[in-house]
């Protein structure tokens, strides 16, 4: 699985939003029901699910699903275990 798949998957799921409705492109802030609690749920289950912990100043600083895609990609955890 792609790491922006994975990504699409788990805020679609953890949202209850239908999943055509993210792209790379975009912003986390347009996500409906994105905020502080949501985004850390995101972060442990993304960790959950490639079984490698993420550098959360990074992902406090993305901006785009493409940006945490991109995030996953470089920890080497775009495959799920």
């Amino acid at each position: 699985m792609l790491a922006e798949d994975l990504v699409v998957e788990v805020i679609t799921d953890l949202l209850d939003l239908p999943g055509t409705t993210l792209a790379a492109g975009t912003p986390l802030v347009a996500v409906d029901g994105w905020d502080s609690v949501n985004a850390l749920r995101v972060l442990v289950y993304l960790e959950r699910e490639t079984g490698r912990p993420l550098d959360y100043e990074r992902f406090a600083a993305a901006a785009t699903v493409g940006d945490l895609a991109e995030l996953v990609d470089r920890t080497g955890a775009g495959t799920p275990r």
